[in-house]
């Protein structure tokens, strides 16, 4: 258990990356306009994505694809999104 407590202490902090702070603002903007709820709790700030590098690397890359898409898909997304 101390062994676990000390790799936990050691562990790196991670925080959200540029590329899901924009991609939930993208999709909390597009949200407010249709009425509807995207689930990206894992994205936000507080999310599960941030609980490791690897995991923060993984959804980083999802992000940044996830509004690529959004970009090239839909027409009338929020200034937000291309901002």
């Amino acid at each position: 258990m101390t062994i676990l407590m000390l790799l936990l202490g050691c562990a790196e902090e991670v925080t959200q990356t540029p590329a899901c702070e924009r991609y939930v603002a993208c999709l909390d903007a597009r949200d407010e306009l249709r009425g509807t709820t995207t689930d990206m709790l894992r994205f936000e700030a507080e999310g599960d994505c941030w609980g490791s590098p690897a995991g923060a690397d993984l959804c980083d890359r999802a992000c940044s694809n996830g509004l690529s898409w959004l970009l090239e898909s839909e027409t009338d997304l929020p200034e937000v999104c291309s901002s």
